[in-house]
């Protein structure tokens, strides 16, 4: 892979906020988080991406597929009008389920999610300051997690780029 990737701006909207990464796969990750605001509505969080837009100037946004089974419906609410956004600027988007994802660390022998996190941090070292804890069946999910689920889209792009699944 060379210098030239596309810096891609992955955005993972959740219960608590929405985990972001801006980076480029596998050379650098130039930011990263977990974007909390209070109180939690749809119009912080799309203010909040659209700053991220306009301050890295990705050439790709990157969200997770809507599974409403799985999400809340504000949620869903969110990652569609972040999709219209990335639209309005015109910035293509790619989505990608969690099925997708799993398939994707299943090829570097990750089967939950704390091993994709680790997995996550030997390639990127620079978010070992976010590592999350292993977390027992009774617990909520580590905080960090969010994030390092952005950063799962993105590896996820690339992998499947790079087998000519996707296409720009």
């Amino acid at each position: 892979m060379t210098n030239d990737n596309p810096m891609i701006l992955a955005l993972y909207p959740n219960s608590i906020g929405m985990g972001y990464a801006c980076l480029k796969v596998p050379e650098r990750i130039y930011d990263f988080g977990v974007a909390k605001v209070s109180p939690l509505t749809n119009r912080k969080l799309l203010k909040r991406a659209e700053k991220f837009m306009d301050y890295h100037r990705p050439k790709i946004i990157l969200l997770r597929e809507v599974q409403s089974s799985h999400n809340s419906n504000r949620v869903d609410k969110l990652i569609s009008a972040i999709e219209t956004l990335a639209g309005e600027k015109d910035l293509p988007v790619f989505k990608y389920s969690r099925d997708q994802v799993r398939e994707v660390f299943e090829v570097f022998g990750c089967n939950s999610k704390y091993e994709m996190a680790e997995k996550i941090i030997s390639m990127l070292p620079d978010v070992s300051c976010r590592r999350p804890k292993v977390h027992k069946w009774y617990e909520k999910e580590d905080y960090n997690m969010g994030l390092f689920n952005a950063i799962s889209l993105a590896i996820t792009h690339v992998h499947l780029a790079e087998n000519q699944i996707v296409t720009l």
